[in-house]
């Protein structure tokens, strides 16, 4: 979604909001607007399942996401489906995070927890001053000496740098022959061509300024002409003084014509001039944020200059402790066996002699092919699971373990008559 009006609507849609800023289109993806949609949509203590791309999970620059989820909900389950689950659709990775919207009382426990934890929480803008500080006379801030939590919140919030793909993007890998200096004389002829357009851009905008403050030197000079004149005219005059008052005055009108026309002249080149100003002082702060987000010190800058960002930190710092103090067990599974082959046909299950297995007489499904999958076990009925913990271990499918677990930890999703 590109629409910066309904974007400003979501709260996940905020990183994306700021790395747009004002000169961008931002962009954020529908799926995860759709989390929040969906936990908005729940009542408090409701639960939902959604079905996402894995990279929604392990992905650093997209950590936000998971902590907006872990402030609203309580994590149930994740359960990483098979890669062929989709096809021929798809062949992406998914999983499917369960959850459960807090109530206001679970929100008050975790609140009264958030504030005991909160003042053992680091100093973030001084270790980023000090880092700075350590590294004042280095070409730049080394990538291993910034904290992992630091550098999470840089490549989240300003990432990398497009060029810096390009510079990629024929397909030799990184470790390769010429790979590492490649990439540093990229990096240094990005940062040198930031530096020159920034140059530029100054120099502009002093050179517009100077003609500006020309226009008011013209007029300045203009009225020193005149006084020259009068001045000349008086100590030279030999006549009457009415004729001499006479042609001070026509003088004066001469010169009042000339500034007229001299204004009406200079109206049109100030405002171009103004509008030269306007956009050349609207670009060199991007000009200057450019050049920072080449190297580790300028991000760095970037993040100590956002009290919002410092505080982000602190709060992941703060959500990290809670969670801590609030452990609860997750229900974690994998599906090994999807049911379908990597073109997306379903794969049925085989006897010993390789012949298809079908669901026995008097079976709910009685005569369909049995799909090889490792989700549910069909052959167990509602009364076998009212105690999950019965069942034996070899006969438990992803859904049944989801119920065990569920039962253990007295979670009623599921009842039995």
């Amino acid at each position: 979604m590109k629409d910066r009006k309904m974007l400003a609507r979501y709260e996940l849609a905020k990183p994306a909001l700021k790395r747009a800023g004002d000169d961008k289109q931002p962009k954020e993806e529908r799926d995860v607007l759709f989390i929040e949609r969906i936990l908005k949509m729940l009542k408090p203590g409701g639960r939902a399942a959604i079905v996402l791309p894995q990279g929604k999970f392990n992905n650093s620059s997209l950590a936000f996401i998971r902590e907006w989820i872990l402030k609203k909900a309580r994590l149930l389950a994740v359960v990483g489906l098979h890669p062929n689950t989709f096809k021929p659709h798809t062949g992406t990775k998914t999983s499917v995070l369960f959850v459960q919207k807090y109530t206001p009382e679970q929100l008050a426990r975790i609140a009264q927890v958030h504030d005991q934890v909160a003042g053992a929480c680091p100093d973030y803008e001084a270790q980023i001053k000090a880092l700075l500080a350590a590294h004042d006379a280095a070409v730049d801030v080394p990538d291993e000496t910034i904290p992992e939590a630091v550098a999470d919140l840089i490549a989240e919030t300003f990432g990398e740098p497009e060029a810096d793909e390009a510079a990629n993007g024929n397909g030799d890998e990184e470790n390769g022959e010429g790979g590492y200096e490649d990439v540093a004389t990229a990096d240094q002829d990005r940062i040198a061509a930031a530096e020159e357009r920034l140059h530029a851009l100054k120099a502009a905008l002093v050179k517009a300024r100077q003609r500006l403050i020309n226009l008011d030197s013209d007029l300045e000079a203009l009225a020193l002409k005149q006084s020259q004149e009068i001045d000349a005219c008086t100590t030279q005059w030999s006549g009457e003084k009415s004729a001499l008052r006479h042609q001070i005055q026509e003088v004066r009108q001469r010169y009042r014509i000339s500034v007229q026309e001299m204004k009406e002249v200079q109206k049109a080149q100030q405002r171009v001039i103004k509008v030269e100003i306007k956009g050349l002082e609207k670009q060199i702060p991007h000009a200057e944020k450019a050049l920072q987000l080449l190297s580790n010190r300028g991000r760095l800058q970037l993040l100590l200059a956002d009290d919002e960002l410092i505080g982000t930190l602190k709060e992941r710092w703060i959500a990290a402790e809670v969670a801590k103090q609030l452990d609860y067990p997750i229900f974690m599974a994998v599906s090994e066996r999807g049911g379908k082959d990597n073109s997306g046909d379903y794969k049925h299950l085989l006897d010993e002699q390789g012949s298809l297995v079908e669901f026995p007489d008097g079976h709910p499904q009685e005569g369909q092919l049995i799909v090889d999958q490792d989700l549910v076990n069909y052959d167990l009925r509602a009364e076998d699971l009212a105690d999950a913990a019965r069942i034996p271990d070899e006969q438990l499918c992803v859904a049944e373990a989801f119920v065990r677990f569920a039962q253990a930890q007295k979670f009623r999703f599921w009842r039995g008559e």
